[in-house]
This record gives structure tokens, C-alpha cells and sequence, in this order.
């Protein structure tokens, strides 16, 4: 119950920064302003370091990351443009523009690795999910709760048996898609807040069989492939790649999403 407690708060949190974004100091919109204006000539660099330093103030967009990431591509960092752009994919994780950058960016890493596509139902379920934002469907599922809230008063004050009934089925519809859109905003807000995905920074790194420096060496990977983390111990970090091989690493060589 707890959990669900902070799920939910976590939720209502997201759908109000949604609609808050005048809320930004004038500072940070100073600089973001500074930021595009840098960016547009050309100043690849120096709009970095003021993207970063919005950042650094606790504010976030899906336009800085990208921008961001574009600002490091054209510098000729693929890595970092690599790792924005995701951080970018994970606030609009159906953005078109977004994802061929990314796969633009992909295309300047020394690793081509394919991906293990997942099984028809899971595939159609993740196009769906992410089809929306982490905001729609918290808005959503706060508006077919009131709206469930409505329908069963409805249903306990009428004395009608027709309008009862069509309450009854209306409160059931209502809170169904309610619980389901809360469920799919919770988890894109678990996905949004776990950082459990990481982006490999260093030139090249020596994937493990054990969390040691004298663990059997099983593959190298090279700077610019994004990973899930599996597990964590001490300083090392079981990762998996795209195509399902897993090993250790030191955390040292990636930088989290």
C-alpha cells in the first residue's frame, strides 16, 4: 500500500511539472535562450556547457536532451549525443525525430549490435505505452477516476433502476481504464526515475565473467552502446546487451540514463 501510495504521488508530481514549465527561473530561461542561440551559430561548445548548466539547476525537457545530443553530434561526440538522445527517448519515447538521431548517432560507434526484438504481444504492448507520455496517461487516469467518482454517486442516488444500471456499467468502465492507465503511468514513471539503463563511455571496455579484475574475460564492448543493468556489487555493474550477452563492468565505464 505504501508503495502504491508513492507510485501515485510520484504520478501527480510528473502531471503538475507537466503544466508548470513557466515556473523556471529567469536565469535558467536566460540561459536556455543563450543556450539556442549558441546552438543556431554553430557554437557547438559553448551551448553545451550552458544546456549543461540548465541542467545542473534541476531543470529537464525533452528539448534540452535533444538539443543537447545535437549539439554533441555536430562537435563529433557521438557518445554523449548518443546518451542524450536517450535521455531525450525516455521523456518521448515515441518522438520520430528523436529516435533516427539516435539511430544516426548509432551509425558513428565502433559496435553494430543487433537487438533481440521481443515476442509480437510484449512488442505491441511497449508501441503502446509509449505511444503517450508519462503525463497524458497520469492526466488520464486521474480524469476516468473523477469521472468513476461521478458515475458511482450516480449510481448510490438514483432511483431509477434504468439510470442505476447504466451508472453501474458506466463506474465499471470508468474505474477499469483508470487503473490501467495509472498502471502504465507508474510504470514509465519506475522506468523514468530507476536509471536502470547506461550508456558505455569508455573507448573500450572488458566485459567480465565475475565482479573482479581477474574474472575471465568474455568480450569487449566499445564506447557508445546503451545497456540494461542487471545487478550491482561494489564498484562492478552486471550489465546485459542488446543481443543478450551478459557480463561485469566497472560502473566507472558507463554513465547512467
Amino acid at each position: 500500500m505504501k508503495n502504491l501510495i508513492i507510485k501515485f504521488s510520484l504520478l501527480l508530481v510528473i502531471v503538475a511539472a507537466s503544466f508548470a514549465s513557466n515556473g523556471q527561473s529567469s536565469a535558467v530561461s536566460d540561459s536556455l535562450n543563450t543556450a539556442n542561440q549558441l546552438y543556431n551559430s554553430t557554437k557547438y561548445q559553448e551551448a553545451i556547457r550552458k544546456y549543461q548548466y540548465v541542467l545542473t539547476q534541476g531543470f529537464e525537457s525533452v528539448e534540452i536532451y535533444y538539443n543537447l545530443g545535437n549539439a554533441f553530434y555536430k562537435s563529433g561526440n557521438s557518445t554523449f549525443a548518443i546518451l542524450n538522445y536517450e535521455r531525450a527517448k525516455k521523456l518521448a519515447p515515441n518522438d520520430e525525430d528523436i529516435r533516427y538521431n539516435l539511430d544516426l548517432a548509432r551509425t558513428q560507434i565502433v559496435d553494430n549490435i543487433v537487438t533481440i526484438p521481443d515476442p509480437g504481444f510484449l512488442r505491441w504492448w511497449k508501441q503502446l505505452i509509449n505511444s503517450q507520455s508519462i503525463s497524458f496517461w497520469g492526466t488520464l487516469s486521474l480524469i476516468t477516476f473523477f469521472a468513476f467518482l461521478s458515475c458511482f454517486g450516480l449510481f448510490l442516488l438514483s432511483r431509477s433502476f434504468k439510470i442505476k444500471k447504466l451508472a453501474f456499467w458506466l463506474s465499471v468502465a470508468t474505474v477499469s481504464i483508470s487503473a490501467i492507465t495509472f498502471g502504465i503511468g507508474s510504470y514509465l514513471t519506475s522506468q523514468l526515475i530507476n536509471h536502470n539503463t547506461a550508456v558505455i563511455t569508455e573507448r573500450s571496455v572488458r566485459v567480465k565473467a565475475s565482479p573482479s579484475e581477474t574474472g575471465t574475460e568474455l568480450f569487449i564492448v566499445h564506447e557508445g552502446v546503451t545497456i540494461q543493468l542487471i545487478d550491482k556489487l561494489g564498484e562492478w555493474v552486471n550489465i546485459s546487451m542488446p543481443d543478450g550477452n551478459k557480463g561485469w563492468v566497472k560502473e566507472t565505464a558507463m554513465v547512467r540514463i
